[in-house]
């Protein structure tokens, strides 16, 4: 059954990740368009993402994010500065039990570049981290508040963690104010250890990206996204989740139908839908029985333009487009400027 799990986990991902990377109405016919055009469009209407990634860029946080992190032979990692500011963190915070403790780390706590170390200034209500935004900054300017903090003991597999369930936190920077905040709250888990319900606020400067998850139903979950930047839309999705019946001993439960829409901006959208149980049931799904259980379309102002379908063969998502021309959605989505691509 835990293998099942993990099939339907990744189905599910395939369904909403993928339609979100691409991500307007139902209805409307019209002519067939041409790939050409129709990837012309898509690329065109996805520009919203590439245009939420500059404006990230440009922020306060992705300034601090970048003197956080190093380049080097393996790739980005963690910085000797960012490494020695976490790491040090572990002489000053109560993690008794392997946990961390809220309650008992609360106080305002400072950074000493010449000891490389936090000392605590004083008590408070809250956690406060004050430290320089960058090695290169002589003063302490930045500031981290995590204002609420609650966890509950979940058990899963046999394994109890200890699940964040509230969290308020932001971090400011002097003269310029408040530069990200976090919001988490409204979690709920049902007795499996499965999340039932949550609510995400985070915003980064002129980026506000909001999520839900709310059980309506014992076994039917709607999920709702929203990614805007300076008010305009970039991306949301809308997508309905439900639970399959307990198995035969009444062990466990596995995901069943999926369907959804993801929307990029004002014209591009995915609709789709996945029957993860049934799927997932099948020990070695083809590539016939997969695209017999999910259905992924492409659409440019309510009008089909394309679908995306697994190709066995070749081992990859690919792109149809209604005038029969296929692609690897890799290739589409590295257009888009989706780091990475897809396969």
């Amino acid at each position: 059954m835990r293998t099942r799990l993990r099939s339907a986990a990744l189905l599910l991902a395939f369904a909403l990740v993928g339609a979100g990377l691409l991500g307007c109405d139902q209805g409307g016919t019209s002519p067939p368009m041409t790939a050409e055009e129709a990837r012309r469009q898509i690329i065109e209407s996805a520009s919203g993402l590439q245009g939420a990634a500059a404006t990230f860029e440009q922020t306060p946080l992705a300034r601090l994010s970048e003197a956080m992190m190093t380049s080097g032979s393996e790739g980005r990692t963690v910085s000797p500065w960012g490494k020695a500011l976490t790491s040090g963190l572990g002489a000053v915070l109560d993690t008794t039990g392997g946990d961390f403790n809220y309650d008992a780390s609360t106080g305002v706590y400072v950074w000493n570049p010449d000891t490389q170390a936090w000392r605590q200034e004083r008590p408070a209500d809250s956690l406060i981290l004050r430290f320089p935004e960058s090695p290169d900054v002589p003063s302490n300017n930045a500031t981290f508040t995590l204002s609420r903090y609650e966890t509950r003991s979940v058990t899963v597999g046999g394994s109890t963690e200890q699940v964040p369930t509230e969290i308020g936190a932001s971090l400011a920077l002097e003269n310029e104010g408040e530069i990200f905040s976090v919001d988490l709250r409204d979690v709920g888990f049902t007795f499996l250890g499965i999340p039932q319900s949550f609510s995400l606020d985070i915003t980064a400067d002129s980026l506000t990206y909001t999520t839900s998850l709310e059980d309506s139903q014992g076994r039917t979950y709607e999920f709702r996204d929203d990614l805007r930047n300076n008010g305009q839309l970039v991306t949301s999705t809308a997508a309905t989740v439900n639970l399959s019946p307990d198995d035969a001993e009444g062990n466990d439960s596995t995901l069943g139908r999926v369907e959804g829409t993801t929307q990029v901006g004002q014209d591009l959208a995915i609709e789709y839908a996945a029957d993860v149980g049934a799927l997932s049931a099948l020990e070695d799904a083809s590539a016939d029985e997969i695209n017999n259980r999910v259905s992924v379309d492409v659409l440019l102002q309510g009008n089909q333009v394309a679908t995306l379908r697994y190709d066995g063969s070749a081992e990859q998502v690919i792109v149809e487009y209604t005038d029969g021309t296929t692609e690897p959605l890799s290739d589409l989505l590295r257009e888009i400027g989706v780091s990475g691509g897809a396969s």
